[in-house]
């Protein structure tokens, strides 16, 4: 090798080596600290991507093992009220089977069919009270309609007006509604008025205004027929206020105009449904969309188990009641049996979800976490390597000025 003053090829590499060796110490420092074999993609772009679903993995494997417990906190609730009604129902058997009896006088019939009553009213109050988070469990599912007679003469079915459906956690029973609509500018508005009868008797509390021209495709053919295809439906959504209005094909929207006016002042009024709705439930207990687990829940209000409107005043009707009160506890023993069944399968749901969680923890690990006694040894031969690297630059760098002597 030549050796020069101007060019130090023995330093420069030297340096060369020093600079590899640096860079993996300060590779190792950053595993080492941060605890992850994968700092940058470079260091293993294909783990890295494969660890990243498995975190999106576990994020929802977690959140479906709080599915999980809620969901068995709810239907445990559910059972609870069951079993009281069964309490009740039991109470009822034995009013029914002593009012049968002849050893008793109509007075003392009367007196058991007082208390009768009084339980069939803890019924609806049972089923009603139990609920979790504001879901109706045993009572039916909260329904709201449109009262019939306060709709006016021209938003009837003849004209195209079909449907009205509400957002029960939006509107509210007691309410009413005042609705224009501008066969010009193709507008429906619809008013909100905290009280029945409308602006004439209540607060405006919310509005909304849905233009046709504005719905995607046009589905009223504006412009042309102005009205659906024949047998068509179609939702107008007002989803700020919690309304959804269905019209047909009988609804023309350039003749529609005067239907407004009948509600300027009477408005229409909000009614309690019945409530008397099934409950259906569905519970997520995976990562994929189909790892559902669903139960529908028996009303167990008075007339939805089928001993709605009975009583036992007299030998008949005790008769009567006692055979719907077995068909009711049939069906609640039914009910019960689901809900059962329904917990028993999210006991092991919840534990093949915790196994998964622990899977995919360990095979996120194996890609991702850095082996510490073996990063350890490799930092430590880096720094090893640093030291001698910057002594041995010192002694290269060292090597023009020997070189001086030849001069000398």
């Amino acid at each position: 090798m030549t050796l020069s003053i101007n060019t130090n090829v023995s330093a420069l590499t030297a340096q060369r080596n020093l600079s590899t060796s640096s860079n993996r110490s300060a590779t190792s420092i950053a595993k080492l600290s941060s605890g992850s074999r994968i700092t940058t993609a470079k260091d293993d772009a294909a783990a890295l991507a494969i660890a990243s679903g498995l975190k999106l993995d576990l994020a929802s494997l977690r959140a479906a093992q709080s599915n999980v417990s809620q969901a068995t906190a709810i239907l445990q609730i559910a059972d609870g009220g069951y079993s009281q009604l069964g309490e009740v129902f039991n109470r009822l058997q034995t009013l029914a089977t002593s009012a049968q009896s002849d050893q008793i006088s109509a007075t003392e019939r009367g007196f058991l069919n007082t208390e009768y009553q009084q339980l069939l009213s803890e019924i609806d109050r049972i089923a009603d009270s139990t609920e979790f988070n504001g879901i109706e469990l045993l009572g039916g599912a909260a329904s709201l309609d449109i009262d019939p007679g306060t709709l006016g003469t021209d938003m009837v079915p003849a004209n195209g007006f079909v449907g009205f459906e509400f957002n029960a956690s939006v509107r509210t029973a007691g309410e009413s509604l005042e609705v224009t609509y501008d066969e010009v500018t193709q507008v429906f508005s619809v008013s909100v008025y905290d009280a029945a009868g409308g602006s004439g008797a209540g607060n405006l509390v919310a509005s909304q205004s849905v233009d046709l021209n504005d719905l995607a495709g046009d589905p009223f053919n504006l412009g042309g027929t102005g009205t659906l295809d024949a047998g068509n439906t179609f939702e107008i959504n007002f989803g700020s206020i919690g309304l959804n209005m269905t019209v047909n094909s009988d609804f023309d929207t350039a003749a529609a105009g005067g239907f407004g006016g009948d509600f300027a002042t009477g408005g229409v009024d909000i009614l309690a449904g019945a409530g008397t709705t099934a409950t259906n439930l569905n519970f997520l207990v995976g990562v994929a969309t189909t790892d559902v687990v669903s139960i529908t829940l028996q009303v167990g209000n008075a007339a939805a188990l089928g001993v709605g409107g009975t009583s036992v005043d007299n030998i008949a009707n005790a008769q009567g009641a006692a055979t719907a009160i077995d068909t009711a506890v049939q069906n609640l023993n039914t009910a019960r049996a689901t809900l059962g069944a329904t917990l028993s399968r999210l006991e092991f749901a919840g534990s093949n979800v915790a196994i998964q969680v622990e899977n995919s923890e360990a095979a996120r690990s194996t890609l991702e976490d850095v082996n510490v006694a073996e990063e350890f040894t490799n930092f430590t031969s880096s720094q090893v390597l640093v030291q001698a690297g910057v002594s041995i630059l010192a002694q290269a760098n060292q090597q023009p000025s020997l070189l001086l002597q030849l001069l000398q």
